[in-house]
């Protein structure tokens, strides 16, 4: 069985992982590979949800500091 290359179809079934790589991963590039991917093909609801964690992750980085 071929595997689909349509990044649409590609990034919709891969949202979970490609989120946790942006929220978990210590490899900047990687990170920016998932977050570019989510944004260029993801829907509306999953740029926005991840915006939203991102923030959230930025301002608990900044009371620790």
């Amino acid at each position: 069985m071929r595997q689909s290359t349509d990044p649409d179809q590609y990034v919709n079934a891969n949202r979970e992982q490609l989120t946790r790589i942006i929220k978990q991963s210590p490899n900047e590039f990687a990170r920016a590979l998932a977050l570019a991917a989510l944004v260029e093909y993801g829907d509306d609801a999953t740029i926005e949800s991840v915006t939203t964690e991102l923030e959230r992750l930025v301002e608990a980085t900044d009371k620790e500091i």
